[in-house]
């Protein structure tokens, strides 16, 4: 790497050498005429002279030098920077047109696999995807949407004898198969001393339910004795069982005890008792 001098070196140092050439000037003659040769002409005083008049020379040579090659190691740190900010948006736009192509390209592959088409892209063609002898189609697309419901007898008690607030609950994927699911559910239990908020996730990863299969699991009621009322907000997503369709839910059912009824609340009904469990910060829920 050049060795880069502050300018204010030669400034002092050219000051200092001039001062001191206006000085000797001023005090004394710089030539004896008594001698022939140039250099034998110059007293003491004016070789001294001579060589101060050189290293102010050397000094302007080097400055001049100095300051060229700041300039070309300051262009070369502009360089680098702008090489540096034109690859990093390069390779931005290069990210976000990749990922853009690769997401339009699983959803014309979708679009076709349902209409029974493939994309075959070593051959460049698309083919039928169809068995030739039984004329039927290979994949096994959804005809229909999956919904994945509580039905009406969908949360019962584990042990009716002894209903101590430990409930089954039941999900059925009805009309079609599902799968991927990322649902979240909310309980709001509701007795004669006030309200209990908590969450859980009742559906394990890699879970499959086929057409109109169910999925049983349980949870338990904070409240002692069991709880008169409790709500069931289930929001999320989940997919068909090929992936292809993604649906959302936002789904909140009311579980009556006394009756040992479920239902499905619209409306007015069904936002107010969103809006209370969506008021509840998530530090305030109890996790299951």
């Amino acid at each position: 790497m050049t060795l880069i001098i502050p300018n204010i070196i030669f400034v002092v140092l050219i000051a200092i050498s001039t001062g001191y050439l206006t000085f000797l000037t001023t005090k004394g003659g710089l030539t004896d005429n008594r001698f022939i040769k140039p250099w034998e002409k110059l007293t003491q005083r004016g070789k001294i002279v001579f060589f101060i008049l050189f290293m102010i020379f050397v000094l302007l040579v080097s400055q001049e030098w100095n300051n060229q090659n700041r300039e070309k190691r300051n262009n070369s740190v502009l360089k680098k920077e702008r090489d540096d900010r034109d690859s990093v948006i390069t390779e931005g736009i290069k990210a976000g047109v990749d990922s853009n192509r690769k997401k339009l390209f699983e959803d014309i592959s979708k679009a076709f696999l349902q209409q029974e088409l493939r994309i075959d892209t070593v051959n460049k063609t698309i083919k039928i995807i169809r068995d030739s002898l039984k004329k039927t189609t290979i994949n096994n697309y959804s005809e229909g949407d999956p919904v994945i419901i509580i039905g009406n007898n969908g949360i019962f008690p584990k042990d009716k004898s002894v209903m101590n607030g430990a409930y089954k609950i039941t999900f059925k994927s009805v009309d079609e198969g599902s799968t991927n699911y990322n649902i979240v559910c909310y309980l709001l239990t509701e007795d004669k001393d006030g309200n209990d908020l908590s969450k859980i996730n009742f559906f394990p990863k890699n879970l499959k339910l086929a057409k109109n299969a169910e999925w049983t699991t349980g949870f338990g009621s904070f409240s002692s004795p069991p709880a008169k009322t409790i709500y069931v907000y289930l929001k999320g997503s989940y997919t068909t069982l090929d992936g292809a369709k993604l649906y959302k839910l936002d789904d909140l059912y009311l579980y009556n005890s006394a009756e040992n009824k479920v239902s499905i609340l619209l409306n007015s009904e069904r936002d107010k008792i969103i809006k209370l469990i969506n008021s509840v910060p998530e530090s305030k829920l109890i996790l299951r």
